[in-house]
């Protein structure tokens, strides 16, 4: 959503004051956030914001950090402490928000430490005090601290909970337990959807990439919307288009025969995933395995 950064979604949060937020989330004029009442380490904050259809608050801009400062005066604890979704990554050897987009250094956004260090300074994990130094400070992670939670604003155009705008479409990557492909398009459908389809090869670039970026290729596989209709490699989408063979989207044998693209049992596998062993490229695969449901809703008009 605003997840991956992408020129939209940064577009969305600028002009957040013409959007509404989700349930429990406040519009603070840069984007919907939602204080938390709850003390917890910093992963476990993260893992209730996710819960809410957030993240930990990127607080990247000028005008969203201080309208969030602004926000905890008006309406969170005096002299606390809220996580926000910073944390620094040894491997890199800097401090990125929790998209992976680097985190400047100093002014405007760091404050001061004990003994007047500039911040970073004592912790991996980003913090905002919400008191006389209300700016960005580092601590250990395990601390128990409030937390602020940034959701996706919704509007005309843009996408309802639980999906979140992934370049040109409203997906949810649902991760419940793992169903036939049959069981996940009720899944989607639930919700307001069904399995996702493709009309073009950027935005299914755009999702591919996607599920890296958010580090979501732990839960390896995914049911999408096509399905083959006969016995002679003709997979159409759920909307009854033909879907492509050949490259770019198909992915390519593994073991036997290496290389060669897919389909390669139509007889058994009539049903299509993106498999992380592909790098989330189309593979045939039987209805009866189980995957998770990458579902795909309309945009609210």
């Amino acid at each position: 959503m605003w997840q991956t950064r992408l020129a939209t979604a940064s577009l969305l949060l600028v002009v957040a004051h013409a959007l509404n937020c989700p349930e429990n989330y406040d519009d603070i004029g840069s984007g919907c956030v939602l204080a938390s009442t709850e003390w917890l380490p910093a992963l476990e904050a993260q893992v209730l914001c996710r819960e809410l259809h957030g993240e930990l608050a990127t607080l990247d801009r000028c005008d969203i950090f201080a309208d969030a400062v602004h926000y905890l005066e008006e309406t969170g604890g005096k002299n606390d402490s809220f996580w926000i979704g910073g944390t620094y990554s040894v491997t890199r050897d800097e401090w990125q928000w929790w998209d992976g987009s680097v985190i400047a250094m100093g002014a405007p956004f760091w404050g001061t430490a004990g003994g007047g260090n500039w911040e970073p300074y004592g912790g991996d994990c980003a913090a905002i005090f919400n008191g006389d130094n209300p700016y960005m400070g580092a601590f250990g992670c395990i601390a128990e601290f409030l937390h602020i939670c940034e959701g996706p604003p919704t509007a005309e155009g843009h996408c309802n909970l639980p999906f979140t705008a992934v370049g040109s479409q409203c997906l949810s990557f649902d991760s419940s337990a793992r169903q036939t492909w049959e069981a996940s398009r009720n899944i989607c459908q639930a919700d307001g959807g069904d399995l996702v389809t493709f009309d073009n090869c950027e935005q299914f670039g755009v999702v591919a990439n996607y599920i890296l970026e958010q580090d979501l290729q732990h839960m390896t596989v995914y049911w999408v919307g096509g399905y083959l209709v006969d016995e002679t490699n003709n997979y159409f989408w759920l909307n009854n288009s033909s879907i492509p063979m050949g490259l770019p989207y198909w992915g390519q044998y593994l073991f036997e025969n290496l290389g060669t693209l897919l389909p390669d049992n139509p007889t058994v596998e009539r049903c299509l995933e993106l498999g992380y062993e592909y790098r989330h490229r189309f593979n045939d695969l039987d209805c009866l395995e189980l995957r998770r449901p990458l579902c795909m809703a309309s945009p609210v008009e």
